[in-house]
């Protein structure tokens, strides 16, 4: 053998394998909630079948600095309308909602009398059929609006309607075929002459004397 030539090592050896104790205390950390090993262990050991299939629950951490606040979305949506909305009408109408929700009374609808209504309307419709006319000068034409639906006739109305008389409000009107018929221009008699109120002429001086 040549001095200074370390032997060599057969190819069949076992690998050596040095412990070392430093890199034992170099483990990674358990992150937190996660489940140890012993009740991994223990579960897998026990008699319960149930308790071996279990998920681990995990353990909530005492930092709950990185957990966010709940937001109630519903909420939000309603204060988005509330302060979109233009006019006060609206938001009065939406608190009213609200009120209704939460379990108070519903607030009743303010009615105008008929006595005040009923000049409203008739002017209302009076600056309508104005408007209308003078917009047919001006030659504007407007398209009929769809809310204006055309008034139904029922069959009994076409029969009552096709007879004499006049209907309305369910009341066939039929005076005047019981009234006397009028003469036509023939055989009407003819117009008698009026007597005048006027005083008869009084006799003149130059006339003749009544005898005694």
């Amino acid at each position: 053998m040549v001095k200074g030539r370390p032997k060599p090592t057969p190819v069949n050896a076992p690998a050596e394998v040095v412990f070392d104790p430093s890199a034992s205390s170099t483990r990674k950390p358990r992150r937190p909630g996660a489940p140890s090993a012993s009740n991994e262990w223990r579960s897998f050991m026990g008699s319960s079948l149930s308790d071996m299939y279990r998920k681990p629950v995990l353990e909530k951490s005492a930092d709950t600095s990185d957990d966010e606040p709940d937001i109630d979305i519903g909420k939000l949506l309603k204060d988005v309308e509330l302060f979109g909305a233009s006019s006060f009408k609206e938001r009065k109408k939406i608190e009213n909602r609200k009120v209704v929700e939460l379990g108070g009374k519903a607030v009743k609808k303010h009615r105008t009398p008929l006595s005040v209504a009923k000049p409203a309307l008739k002017n209302q419709k009076k600056r309508e059929l104005k408007k209308i006319e003078e917009e047919k000068l001006l030659g504007i034409f407007r398209k009929r609006d769809k809310n204006s639906k055309a008034q139904k006739t029922r069959p009994e109305d076409r029969v009552l309607r096709a007879t004499e008389g006049h209907f309305k409000n369910g009341i066939l009107d039929v005076k005047h075929l019981l009234s006397a018929p009028k003469p036509s221009g023939r055989d009407a008699p003819e117009p008698k002459m009026r007597k005048g109120n006027h005083k008869g002429k009084g006799k003149q001086k130059g006339g003749r004397r009544k005898r005694r």
